[in-house]
């Protein structure tokens, strides 16, 4: 398999990344090494992540989620052209997989849906994506999305603030991050907290800080989502600790962390808009043991690594970082010794308004019911210039379906900020529907409380990081292993895969272990296949073994947050349902009901109760009982039922009669229940029979090694004569891509604007791929429904040049 590698680009000392200018020496071998390894562990752990676009927030029982998936790779978010294959799960509320399906990969673009049967229960639901590249770093790694969803069935849902699991602390937790990552004695240092309820969401709290001899040093109070800070400046000998009061009035008494006694600490303003002034803070004892050191700062942004080393002067060693040069996203500020060794760290969030600028436009601002809508789209990049790139559309009723802005999960926030933190991060498009120095502030305290999850310096300098265990999966493949009869592995065997329907066929060697593998496949989660082996003499008393799915990544716990305000929309959601349903009834609808999903299950080869080699499902034509004509002769009974088949019966009497496949001079195969006959289809009148399969295809036919046609016939005594061997051959049915449903959108035009029937969607339009021009423009249409008032349209997407976009844009209809 072809591995697509993109290179990390690693900058050594750029000094135009920092404001103010500040004397550089060549880095010594031990940062040379730090550099080093930085390089080769983002060429060989290149970061890629899936992003998952729905039609809307939450569901009921009976709906289907619509879903486009955006795949990127690199820290510039690049559409991926590393995995071929993505994996998509829908979790159920007890944390099992309730169905998995693949999706096909296109210029790191994908699309599906699942179907949610109206006998789903209430409750947290989860849809998890991912690809076998990203199983190489864990779960941390996935897409994992929880949705509400209303049924009438008993309520699964927890109550408001309640996390589905994970409730096990039965108190608040509030935990202290000073600013750099340690406090030092005669620093005065920031120390950012977040206090956390049972439920997992940010709690409001305040309180003092006292030393250790009693005195009041500060006082604090959360400012957003459990979150705040102070300042304290540690003494020498004293420690320190947090007298808190919870908004129930509950009280409680936490350490803050004990500070060192020498040390050096990293300082980041991020207030301003064009540049990030630093600090660099020794305390005295520290500058005594290290005065005139080499330090060094680390700034890791958007993939790309620069440092800059000075010499330790002074105490205090004053900087500003350009945020012009860095990348949208979260950078990382490392600040080293000369020995390589990391002293302190600070996280910083960089809005540079790089993102794709997307314009909406109807051709009208309000409309009418089931009138028709013409929206255009234009994408132009930073520069103004036409962005050619992947979008997707949804477009919703208001007035059925409210969002919760502050909490959706969209593509911006989720690339840039959750997918790149430790730990939940709650309403996480606060920080970028509506940007304020309010929400910024709040943005970088989220910095301050939120590890880094992409690379950890430990583990990185000690080459601690385990070995990659999973390839990319450009395509779809087909593997096992060849064997003898005695369980041998065979050499240079050839195995042949054929297709049920066409007869269409590959061949491919073993290895010296017996091991074949078909590449590069591509076909759908309905396709059938025979594999038949023979040796390296050419004969075929083989045995194949077919190499299954891998199981599935294990289902973590994940607790399923939900505010107060998704719980009450999601209410509304269901009361509009119940409208829905009850106004259907009015229309020859059944009240209450929904469509239900149907499930057909075929029987395995190996349930087949004849012990036929192929299971009905492989069979080209089933003749039932009640087609066949009613007594005499077998041949006769069947005479004409036979599609591209014939009955040729002998002149003499007792010469028989055997079925031959058009064309053929050779009688077809016949097989009762399991066993093979003579032929003479007149032997077998008197019979009461099942069914009969007819097999024509080579891939069907090669089961038995019978190319001119096989006849099975299944009685319902189901005789157990001596079964045929299964020699060389192994029907399988591996699981391909699956093709994604097209939703419904239905047109109106003057004899159908008036019919009686009403029109309650809710998701008013899905498109999953819309592409623009080389001038940065797209276009589509669709009716609105009978739904009043506001109507949403959302748009995302990400250009050839990595630019993420994504734009809301409202209209009325009346």
């Amino acid at each position: 398999m072809k591995k697509i590698i993109t290179t990390v680009k690693i900058v050594i000392a750029l000094l135009c990344l920092f404001h103010l200018s500040a004397w550089c020496q060549p880095g010594n071998d031990k940062l040379k090494d730090v550099v080093s390894k930085l390089k080769t562990f983002s060429t060989n752990h290149i970061i890629e992540k899936a992003y998952l676009h729905f039609d809307k927030p939450y569901y009921a029982a009976g709906d289907t989620i619509y879903f486009k998936a955006y795949l990127t790779a690199g820290e510039r978010h690049l559409l991926s052209n590393l995995s071929g294959v993505l994996y998509a799960d829908l979790i159920n509320t007890n944390n099992k997989i309730d169905k998995s399906i693949k999706l096909q990969v296109i210029n790191g673009v994908a699309w599906g849906d699942f179907a949610l049967p109206d006998s789903l229960p209430k409750g947290n639901y989860r849809v998890r994506a991912y690809t076998n590249w990203m199983r190489n770093d864990g779960d941390g790694n996935y897409f994992d999305q929880t949705f509400m969803v209303g049924s009438s069935l008993d309520s699964k849902v927890p109550e408001a603030g309640t996390p589905h699991i994970n409730s096990v602390n039965a108190r608040p937790d509030l935990q202290f991050f000073p600013e750099g990552g340690s406090l030092v004695t005669g620093i005065s240092s920031k120390i950012a907290f977040k206090a956390i309820g049972p439920n997992g969401l940010g709690i409001d709290v305040g309180g003092i800080v006292e030393d250790s001899e009693g005195n009041e040093i500060t006082k604090f109070t959360t400012a957003h989502l459990g979150m705040g800070y102070f300042y304290l400046k540690p003494e020498t000998g004293k420690t320190y600790r947090a007298k808190i009061t919870y908004a129930d009035g509950e009280q409680d008494v936490v350490n803050i962390p004990q500070a060192a006694s020498s040390g050096i600490v990293l300082k980041i303003n991020n207030d301003s808009l064009d540049k990030a002034p630093l600090q660099i803070i020794a305390n005295e004892n520290y500058f005594a043991e290290n005065h005139d050191s080499a330090i060094s700062l680390l700034v890791y942004s958007g993939g790309i690594a620069t440092m800059i080393t000075t010499k330790l002067d002074s105490l205090v060693i004053n900087l500003a970082i350009l945020k012009r040069h860095l990348h949208s996203g979260i950078t990382k500020v490392t600040l080293f010794s000369s020995a390589g060794e990391p002293l302190s760290e600070r996280l910083i969030f960089i809005q540079n308004y790089d993102q794709l600028n997307l314009s909406v436009n109807t051709d009208k601002t309000v409309y009418s019911k089931r009138e028709k809508v013409q929206v255009g789209i234009n994408a132009l990049n930073r520069a103004d210039s036409a962005a050619t790139g992947h979008f997707s559309v949804s477009v919703i009723d208001e007035s059925k379906v409210q969002v919760d802005e502050n909490s959706e999960n969209t593509i911006y926030n989720y690339l840039l900020l959750t997918s790149e933190l430790k730990g939940y991060i709650e309403q996480p498009n606060y920080y970028f529907a509506n940007i304020t120095d309010k929400t910024k502030a709040d943005l970088d305290l989220v910095m301050l409380t939120h590890g880094y999850r992409r690379f950890e310096w430990k583990q990185l300098l000690n080459n601690a990081y385990p070995p990659v265990a999973y390839q990319p999966e450009s395509t779809l493949e087909i593997t096992g292993i060849a064997e003898s009869l005695g369980g041998k592995p065979l050499v240079n065997a050839t195995v042949s895969l054929i297709t049920m329907h066409g007869g269409q066929f590959q061949s491919a060697h073993t290895d010296d272990k017996g091991r074949f593998r078909f590449s590069d496949l591509v076909f759908s989660d309905t396709a059938k296949f025979v594999l038949q082996a023979v040796d390296a003499k050419g004969g075929n008393y083989t045995k194949l073994v077919y190499d299954k799915e891998r199981p599935e990544p294990v289902v973590t716990s994940e607790a399923s947050f939900q505010k107060d305000t998704v719980v009450q929309l999601m209410s509304a959601y269901m009361e509009n349902n119940k409208k829905h349903q009850d106004e259907i009834a009015q229309y020859g609808g059944i009240k209450g009901k929904m469509l239900k999903t149907v499930i057909i299950n075929g029987k395995k080869p190996e349930e087949n109760p004849h012990h036929n080699l192929v299971s009905p499902q492989f069979a080209d034509q089933i003749i039932h009982p009640d087609e066949m004509a009613k007594g005499g002769p077998f041949s006769v009974r069947i005479e004409g039922l036979l599609h591209g088949a014939h009955i040729v019966t002998g002149g003499a009497p007792g010469s028989g009669a055997h079925a031959y496949l058009s064309g053929s001079r050779v009688p077809m195969m016949v097989i009762l229940d399991g066993s093979k006959t003579d032929g003479d289809l007149n032997e077998l009148t008197g019979l009461d029979v099942e069914s009969v399969e007819v097999l024509k295809t080579l891939a069907a036919t090669a089961i038995y090694n019978a190319p001119y046609g096989v006849l099975i016939i299944n009685t319902r005594s189901g005789l157990q004569a001596e079964d045929v061997a299964s020699i060389g051959v192994l029907p399988i049915s591996p699981k391909g891509f699956y093709i994604a449903r097209e939703f419904y959108s239905p047109k109106y035009d003057q004899t159908n604007l008036t019919n009686n029937r009403p029109d309650l969607r809710s998701t008013i339009f899905w498109k999953p791929e819309l592409v623009t021009d080389k001038d940065g423009n797209a276009s589509f249409e669709y009716y609105n429904a009978d739904g009043t008032g506001s109507y949403r349209i959302v748009v995302e997407g990400i250009d050839d040049k990595g630019n993420i976009g994504r734009q809301v844009y409202r209209y009325k209809v009346e």
